[in-house]
């Protein structure tokens, strides 16, 4: 049977899931609320964050299996690679595609919204 409360093991399932779900419910509402290019940028920003929240993960233990002296110089590589690639997808989907800015900057806010809202689940469980 499988785990359903959350916790420190399990926090980075829930964490994916809740930013889907999120993303999902906010890209339909704003698509139905303010116009379709809202609500598909916004979703579309959701799915941007959680695709870097991957990346990030993966760099991190990538640099953790890797000898102290290397793994420095790896992750900043990382992270400038990452950064520029993200920026070329924003780049492409603001100018080219000519995506929602607004809708953009909330569904890149989606993960974020997920951790505080998470952290003070798991606070508020703990007497904390």
């Amino acid at each position: 049977m499988a785990e359903t409360r959350i916790n420190e093991s399990n926090i980075f399932s829930w964490l994916v899931r809740g930013s889907l779900l999120l993303s999902a419910v906010l890209g339909a509402a704003g698509a139905l609320l303010f116009s379709p290019r809202f609500g598909a940028s916004l979703f579309v920003g959701g799915m941007l964050a959680l695709a870097n929240f991957f990346w990030i993960r993966a760099g991190l233990e990538a640099a953790l299996r890797l000898q102290p002296r290397n793994a420095s110089r790896f992750a900043i590589m990382r992270y400038v690679l990452r950064l520029a690639i993200m920026a070329a997808f924003l780049y492409l989907l603001i100018v080219v595609l000519k995506a929602d800015i607004f809708g953009l900057v909330i569904g890149l806010s989606v993960l974020v919204l997920n951790i505080i809202a998470f952290s003070i689940y798991l606070s508020t469980r703990k007497g904390g």
